[in-house]
């Protein structure tokens, strides 16, 4: 095995950039997996250990690239994408560690490289393994934030970024909302069934009362979990299309003045025509009144408040007193406590939603239409692809 002619040495590591080829390594030696501290490493993305070592040593030793990506531009040049990288590392005794990449770059591996008849179990390499491991993972900690930083590589988009997959928030919680739905009907007549396992006008035992009190509460919760999901559904899809798009020009001043988490719904809604890309004109949502509604009781489920919790009221009239019921008064959308909401009551939450949904694409020029048509509504991942000017579009592959 070979050095390089001109080597590095760079601190804490101490250790140096030697070369070797995949015969030489195949043909002579055999590789000891180090196993050493190996949860530790896995809790590093292994592209933040390609620019580690690339910062400390250069290119890799090795590279082997994806055949099918082999590409000749009309100059001459020969472009690919990598398979695998591996790089070299000679210790103080002069024995050789491969750090390297598999399974298509997607986990990192470290061995002990051994001439063939040379004893793997010698103190030697267990010793040099683990100083190797300790060194490799006290460098990482110490260039933790400074080599990679997902989130904030994504908002400043430098160009490195080239795909990103978006976790669909709409289709995640509209199916949720459904399947929430679909059981809904057996879950809360088990809690019904246990909630009136005593009956209340007995005496009850401390223990019965408290089986009555551990049920009452969640009566009503499957239900009102599934509006919630709906109602996420569509604060999904409208944050997913400002995502996708938001006008070029403008990019940049609503995500650096957090438009997007300081607007309401209705809002984002009633701008959407002017501020994304896509749209047939600014046309006025029809479905306003409702969003309103709904707006109403996604705080009543999130927020809790006290106003919102008032079941009855006592009054006094002329000496006699009067307990009125507070959900009689009301003219809603939907009932005012949980406990009495009902399938029906999901059911229309949903159409609303539907509704919705159906009339913001229908406001959508047809390209755009299509785009949110095919990944919006139907895919678990939508698929970015990051410009070199930082703008991001839905990747129609």
């Amino acid at each position: 095995m070979t050095e390089k002619n001109k080597t590095t040495s760079i601190a804490p590591l101490y250790y140096q950039y030697a070369a070797a080829s995949k015969e030489s390594i195949s043909d002579k030696y055999k590789l000891v997996p180090i196993n050493y501290k190996k949860v530790e490493i896995e809790a590093y993305e292994v592209l933040f250990f390609h620019r580690l070592m690339k910062k400390n040593y250069g290119p890799p030793s090795d590279i082997e690239i994806e055949q099918d990506s082999i590409k000749k531009s009309e100059d001459g040049r020969v472009s690919a994408m990598g398979r695998e990288w591996k790089y070299y590392i000679r210790t103080d005794s002069g024995g050789i560690i491969q750090v390297g990449t598999e399974n298509v770059h997607t986990c990192l591996k470290i061995y002990y490289i051994l001439p063939h008849g040379r004893s793997e179990s010698s103190r030697l390499v267990l010793q040099e393994g683990k100083k190797f491991i300790n060194a490799f993972l006290r460098e990482a900690q110490r260039l933790k934030g400074q080599i990679l930083n997902i989130r904030t590589e994504i908002e400043k988009n430098d160009g490195r970024i080239k795909l990103s997959l978006l976790k669909n928030v709409y289709l995640l919680n509209y199916r949720s909302a459904e399947l929430m739905l679909h059981h809904a009907e057996t879950n809360e007549q088990d809690i019904l069934d246990e909630f009136l396992r005593y009956d209340p006008r007995d005496k009850l035992t401390p223990e019965e009362q408290e089986h009555c009190n551990k049920f009452a509460p969640a009566l009503g919760m499957y239900y009102a979990a599934s509006i919630s999901y709906f109602i996420m559904a569509l604060e999904g899809f409208i944050n997913i299309l400002y995502h996708a798009f938001t006008k070029d020009e403008i990019k940049s001043a609503f995500y650096q003045q957090n438009l997007n988490e300081r607007l309401d719904l209705n809002t984002k809604i009633l701008f959407m025509p002017s501020l994304c890309d896509g749209f047939k004109s600014k046309q006025e949502a029809r479905f306003m009144k409702d969003l309103t509604e709904l707006k109403k009781y996604r705080n009543f489920f999130f927020h809790s408040k006290i106003t919102d919790a008032l079941k009855t009221a006592t009054f006094v009239e002329s000496g006699f007193l009067y307990a009125c019921d507070l959900e009689k008064q009301a003219n809603e959308l939907l009932p005012a406590h949980r406990h009495s909401l009902k399938e029906k009551d999901v059911l229309e939450v949903k159409k609303i939603v539907d509704s919705m949904v159906k009339d913001i694409i229908d406001m959508m020029q047809q390209d755009t239409k299509s785009l949110v048509q095919r990944f919006v509504l139907t895919s678990l991942e939508i698929p970015f692809w990051h410009e070199k000017d930082g703008s991001i579009k839905i990747w129609s592959f």
